[in-house]
């Protein structure tokens, strides 16, 4: 099994990073009016800098450079990569070379000595390439530290990190920092055989966990049945949606409560959760996220968001503004956490617009299914974990973990009943009983729900 043990080697940016990272820590006990006078300070370096270094942007925001942020066009993943040499700014970069970089470099090495790149999977769709510098980096890195000391990280404390290893990939990247300090480092791809993970697991006994939520219920189920026998102090879920049902059984493993974070790779940590768990706390110091309707227009609190733009206040080398993200997130409308703290909360991430199923309404329009109805139904139910894909001849229900005592009929019912409820045509449902569920093109993720049914044309 391939593991990357931490890296002791102390780079000339460890002071510059806990320089930073002191000065984002005051962020935190400001008042929301210094937070958004800031944020407004930073957006407009971050505007100013790409329309004087990015072709691209001098063309896209023609005509709109000082109008509100809201006011202009949204930058699309497909857009962003058929522009991309005139959308960043270092005249010298080509996409060209960046993909050879990804396919061929050595990834201990920067590309053009300079840019830490980083690229999606397109798991649901074109995979977008991303290039940041070193001072970018810090800010990325700095995002993540907030996150793991808001969860309960010391120095020293040993790291294992279950997520994706190839190169490019945000997981595989990302210096773990704890006052200025790497700190010790398992890394273990989630796409190996769980025998061999709780193999390494029992080996490094580590002090905290980060993991996506699939791979997590897998190995607490190991920890269950005496297989794996670990005493976290800390654990971390990120990457993919955590469910309730998910949250409760790894809290009732390990007798602790499970921090949950939304990352990206185009933003590094975006929100996190604190110590009393009120939702996730956007990151507004780092980037500005807008929750929208399918047409861009805001999204209340407390109402279902079709998509997200992100404007990365850091980003220089390829920067980003209002770029569209397909996550479906839900504000909170929690106005302030009891920790004092001055950042709005999310008070869900429930997937992505891909992960939507459109099924027939008795008036013979199309409705939208978002993924939180199955969680809704899944979440009640004894089952390990769960998928959902949408084929031509009907839903088709995998689940992991079942209980010897549920009945197929049991799940159907409750499924047929909320999407009746829901207001459509519940279509044939098949369930499956299986030991493992289907994962992205790396091996590593597995999407909740799958549609391989085309939209009808409106």
């Amino acid at each position: 099994m391939e593991t990357i043990p931490m890296n002791t080697r102390v780079n000339s940016l460890d002071q510059e990073t806990l320089d930073n990272f002191s000065e984002c820590v005051q962020h935190e006990s400001w008042t929301r009016q210094q937070l958004e006078d800031y944020q407004a300070r930073a957006l407009r370096a971050c505007r100013e800098y790409a329309y004087a270094h990015s072709p691209f942007y001098q063309r896209f925001h023609q005509g709109l450079m000082d109008r509100p942020l809201q006011e202009l066009p949204v930058l699309t993943k497909a857009m962003m990569m058929e522009h991309f040499d005139e959308l960043v700014t270092d005249r010298t970069v080509r996409l060209h070379d960046v993909q050879q970089y990804l396919a061929h470099g050595d990834a201990t090495k920067r590309f053009l000595d300079r840019y830490q790149v980083m690229a999606t999977s397109g798991s649901v769709g074109q995979p977008g390439i991303f290039l940041s510098d070193a001072a970018e980096g810090i800010i990325t890195t700095n995002s993540f530290t907030r996150f793991q000391l808001w969860g309960g990280l010391r120095p020293k404390s040993k790291i294992a990190v279950v997520a994706s290893l190839a190169h490019g990939h945000a997981s595989s990247q990302i210096t773990m920092m704890i006052d200025g300090q790497p700190t010790p480092l398992l890394r273990l791809s989630a796409s190996h055989p769980v025998d061999k993970l709780v193999q390494s697991l029992n080996e490094w006994q580590p002090d905290a966990l980060m993991w996506y939520s699939s791979t997590a219920s897998v190995l607490a189920e190991e920890q269950r049945q005496g297989r794996l026998h670990i005493a976290p102090r800390s654990i971390f879920c990120g990457a993919e949606t955590l469910t309730s049902d998910v949250r409760r059984r790894i809290e009732e493993v390990w007798q602790m409560k499970v921090f949950d974070a939304y990352a990206t790779t185009e933003g590094g940590v975006l929100a996190a959760e604190c110590t009393f768990h009120q939702g996730l706390h956007l990151f507004e110091d780092f980037s500005i996220l807008e929750v929208v309707d399918q047409d861009n227009h805001p999204v209340p609190p407390g109402e279902q968001g079709d998509k997200a733009l992100l404007t990365v206040l850091f980003r220089r080398a390829q920067p980003l503004i209002r770029y569209e993200l397909t996550d479906l997130v839900r504000a909170s409308t929690i106005e302030r956490c009891p920790c004092e703290r001055p950042f709005a909360l999310l008070e869900s991430i429930q997937g992505r617009t891909a992960d939507a199923l459109y099924l027939p309404s008795p008036a013979g329009n199309e409705e939208k299914i978002y993924p939180y109805l199955f969680l809704n139904v899944f979440d009640a139910l004894p089952v390990g974990g769960w998928q959902v894909i949408h084929e031509h001849d009907g839903l088709h229900v995998f689940l992991t973990g079942v209980s010897e005592e549920l009945r197929d009929e049991r799940v159907l019912n409750r499924l047929r009943r909320a999407l009746t409820e829901r207001g459509v045509i519940a279509p044939s449902i098949e369930i499956h009983r299986v030991t493992a569920l289907t994962k992205n093109a790396r091996g590593d993720k597995a999407r909740m729900v799958i549609s391989r049914v085309p939209r009808r044309a409106s």
